[in-house]
């Protein structure tokens, strides 16, 4: 996934934005807020995430040696 998709999004996603982007299921997302993987924000029985976090998750869990570039 490219950086420049993620400059598309809004400062805060929500849990569905999350999601569709990462291609991941809601229990993973569920699973990241639990063990503590992603900070969020609960309003209104919504959680949203900020993108800057999201990012962070992504840039530290890149392995260079067996991708491309973000």
């Amino acid at each position: 996934m490219k950086e420049e998709n993620f400059l598309e999004w809004p400062d805060w996603v929500e849990t569905e934005d999350v999601i569709n982007k990462l291609k991941i299921t809601q229990r993973t997302l569920q699973r990241w807020r639990i063990n503590g993987t992603i900070p969020y924000s609960r309003l209104n029985g919504r959680c949203y995430y900020r993108k800057s976090d999201i990012v962070s998750l992504l840039k530290s869990n890149y392995n260079g040696e067996k991708g491309g570039k973000l």
